[in-house]
């Protein structure tokens, strides 16, 4: 996660304008960077000669994931082990022998 240190959230596309009449050639490509954000959707059109930079950063945020959820994933599987293991379970001194003055008389 420290080695990353670039990132963008979304997904980046190449789009294409059909042509208007026919015989001509399509327009594009296009990049354009979509996304959420905050519950919001974005899109972005991005200059094609930044294109290659921005889909890098796109699966550095990807690796990004992937890894905080592995690290999630590991730590919630440490603390369940640790609450399971019997040295901190409630109550879990072994029981005492009843004493001497406790016990019952011998029947005569």
């Amino acid at each position: 996660m420290q080695a990353i240190g670039r990132l963008r959230r979304g997904g980046l596309s190449r789009q294409f304008f059909a042509p208007t009449r026919p015989g001509r050639p399509r327009r594009g490509p296009y990049y354009v960077l979509q996304g959420f954000c905050r519950g919001r959707k974005f899109s972005q059109r991005v200059p094609a000669d930044q294109a290659p930079q921005i889909q890098q950063d796109v699966e550095h945020y990807r690796r990004f994931q992937a890894l905080a959820e592995a690290y999630i994933t590991v730590t919630d599987q440490l603390t369940r082990a640790l609450d399971a293991a019997p040295d901190t379970k409630k109550n879990s001194s072994p029981r005492r022998s009843p004493t001497s003055s406790s016990a019952k008389p011998p029947p005569s």
